[in-house]
């Protein structure tokens, strides 16, 4: 079976209606089944914080290269 890690700064706790996933940026819910539901959502959540961030990087670098285009 696959093992379930969770990303850098997450972090899983009881709470009185289940399990609660918690990122560095506070709760991402508190009514998971699980311990595994919420380690998922921890790294969906993660991963999309990953997609977002390169998504702007790729933005700025495309910014930056039409810029060096017109100063040419």
């Amino acid at each position: 079976m696959a093992r379930l890690d969770l990303p850098a700064g997450y972090r899983i706790t009881d709470s009185s209606v289940g399990y609660a996933a918690h990122s560095p940026y506070g709760l991402l819910g508190d009514d998971f089944d699980c311990w595994a539901a919420a380690c998922f959502a921890a790294q969906d959540h993660a991963d999309s914080l990953a997609l977002e961030a390169a998504d702007e990087l790729a933005a700025i670098e495309d910014f930056e290269a039409d810029q060096f285009r017109e100063a040419a």
